[in-house]
C-alpha cells in the first residue's frame, strides 16, 4: 500500500496546475499543450474525503521506474552531471518551507511519504513546463519538494514536468523514468483542493461527479529528481520515491487518501 500513497503529491500538483486537457469528457492530457494554470484561491489548505471501497490498479509507469539503472556513456555521464549541479544550485535557492513562500511558491496537496510536499509558482519556473517540451531545462523544475509544510521544513528534491505525447527524452541518459497517473479525482470546495480517492485506482467518473469533482484520466508527465545534499535517495536520483521520507512521527501512518503531517522542525 505504501507505494500508492507515494503518488498523491505529484497527483495533487497536476490538478492545481490545471496540467490535463482531460476533464468530464475523459480525454487524454498528452494532447492538452496550451492548457493554462488553475490555481485554488487557497491551495494550502487541502480537505479530504474518505473514500469508498476501490481496487487499486497496477500503473505501468511507476514499474517502469523500478528497472535498475543502466551504465552511461562518457558523454552522457558528464551532460547529467552538469545538468544535476543546475538542478541542485536552484533547489538550495530555496532551502526552507518559508524561502518558497516567500518566493510566491504555494503548497499542491498536503505531505504524502516517499513523495513530500510539492510547492509550484505559476508565474516563474513552473510557467515554463505548460507545453509539449520533451527535454529538460534543468533550472527550471515544475516543483520543490520538501520534507513537511511547516515554514521550517526543508528542501529535498525537485518534480519536472512535460506534455509530451510520448515519454519525455528528459535529462542525459536513460535513467530518468517518467510517469503519469490516472484516474484522478480532484474536488475544489471553497479554495481547498481535495483528492477523495486514491490515483490510480478504479474510481470512475461517476463516483467522481458525485463529489462534484473533476475528474481526469491522465496526468501529465513527471519525474522527481532527488538532488539535495543529505537527501540523497537510496533507490537512485531519479527514483519514484524517497524512502527516507516519512511522517513527521517517523512512520508511513497515512489517512485513507494518503496524506500525513511531515516535519515540523
Amino acid at each position: 500500500m505504501r507505494v500508492r500513497l507515494q503518488v498523491i503529491g505529484g497527483a495533487a500538483l497536476a490538478a492545481v496546475l490545471g496540467l490535463t486537457a482531460c476533464s468530464s469528457s475523459g480525454g487524454s492530457s498528452a494532447s492538452g499543450g496550451g492548457a493554462k494554470p488553475q490555481v485554488a484561491a487557497n491551495p494550502a489548505t487541502t480537505t479530504t474525503t474518505e473514500p469508498t471501497a476501490i481496487g487499486l490498479r497496477t500503473n505501468a509507469d511507476e514499474k517502469a521506474e523500478q528497472i535498475p539503472d543502466k551504465p552511461l556513456t562518457p558523454a552522457q555521464r558528464k551532460t547529467l552531471a552538469a545538468q544535476l549541479v543546475v538542478a541542485r544550485s536552484v533547489a538550495m535557492e530555496y532551502p526552507t518551507v518559508a524561502d518558497a513562500t516567500k518566493a510566491g511558491y504555494i503548497l499542491a496537496g498536503k505531505f504524502t511519504p516517499g513523495a513530500g510536499a510539492h510547492y509550484i509558482s505559476i508565474a516563474g519556473s513552473a510557467a515554463s513546463y505548460l507545453g509539449k517540451t520533451t527535454t529538460v531545462d534543468p533550472a527550471h523544475p515544475l516543483a520543490l519538494i520538501y520534507d513537511g509544510t511547516a515554514p521550517t521544513s526543508s528542501i529535498v528534491g525537485l518534480m519536472y514536468g512535460s506534455f509530451a505525447a510520448a515519454v519525455p527524452s528528459g535529462f542525459a541518459g536513460p535513467n530518468d523514468h517518467w510517469h503519469r497517473h490516472r484516474n484522478l479525482c480532484i474536488v475544489f470546495h471553497n479554495g481547498s483542493i481535495g483528492i477523495p480517492f486514491p490515483p490510480d485506482s478504479d474510481v470512475g467518473k461517476s463516483q467522481c461527479d458525485a463529489l462534484h469533482g473533476m475528474f481526469m484520466r491522465e496526468s501529465l508527465w513527471m519525474v522527481h529528481t532527488w538532488v539535495v545534499p543529505g537527501w540523497e535517495s537510496p533507490q537512485g536520483v531519479f527514483s519514484h520515491a524517497n524512502i527516507d521520507l516519512h511522517c513527521g512521527d517517523g512512520t508511513d501512518r497515512t489517512d485513507k487518501v494518503g496524506f500525513c503531517t511531515g516535519s515540523k522542525v
